[in-house]
């Protein structure tokens, strides 16, 4: 009894079930990929792009980690993200450079108007206000109830504390700068201070304005 060897050359392997064309079409478009790419599209939220900088770079790596599809999404999300962050930082920049005061030869504010809080320097006068602002009302600081800037620092880089913790940080900057002064208010008087919102933080703005004034 005789055999017939098989019809194929030595070491050749025909695409079968699981060959490597039919596992090709199988692989499926990553899910972490997708995301990133809506999230990068999501960009003008601001708050995405953060999200998007650590879920985008965690897409690429499984992607190539399982071989799924995806990485082009992924790496489209992370590039419009930039750009949004780019496009953004640019805005608001334009946007401070709008609102910078008018100052005269000796950089004093001498007219009422309106200015950017990040704008604002030690010495500065400011009407009072109160709750979230994009702008301040300058003004000189002869004019009645005016609150005046005495000092102005930064919060510790990190990610976002939340408004509680921001606001506290905030207030307890702003104490002990005006202990440190040594000041004596002639009248009663108040602190009060312009604190990063989540918006400006996740832009790089972490930029605390502290002032004092007559009590409101």
């Amino acid at each position: 009894m005789s055999f017939q060897a098989p019809a194929t050359e030595p070491g050749w392997y025909g695409t079968g079930p699981y060959g490597g064309a039919d596992r090709d079409r199988r692989r499926s478009t990553n899910g972490l990929a997708i995301t990133s790419l809506i999230l990068g599209i999501l960009g003008f939220l601001v708050i995405t792009i953060p999200v998007n900088l650590v879920l985008g770079l965690a897409a690429l790596v499984r992607t190539r980690r399982r071989g799924d599809k995806g990485v082009g999404l992924a790496v489209t999300g992370l590039i419009l993200s930039l750009l949004w962050a780019v496009g953004i930082g640019v805005g608001v920049a334009a946007l401070s450079r709008w609102h910078e005061p008018k100052r005269d030869a000796n950089g004093q504010i001498n007219s009422t108007q309106k200015a950017a809080p990040d704008t604002l320097r030690v010495g500065d006068c400011v009407a009072p206000q109160t709750g979230e602002v994009t702008t301040v009302k300058a003004q000189p600081c002869g004019t009645p109830g005016s609150n005046k800037v005495f000092a102005v620092f930064s919060l510790p880089q990190g990610s976002w504390p939340g408004n509680a913790s921001s606001s506290a940080s905030a207030e307890r900057g702003c104490t002990r700068r005006y202990e440190a002064s040594h000041r004596t208010a002639k009248k009663q008087s108040q602190l009060y201070y312009l604190s990063p919102s989540k918006a400006q933080w996740t832009l790089g703005d972490r930029k605390v304005i502290c002032l004092v004034g007559p009590v409101a």
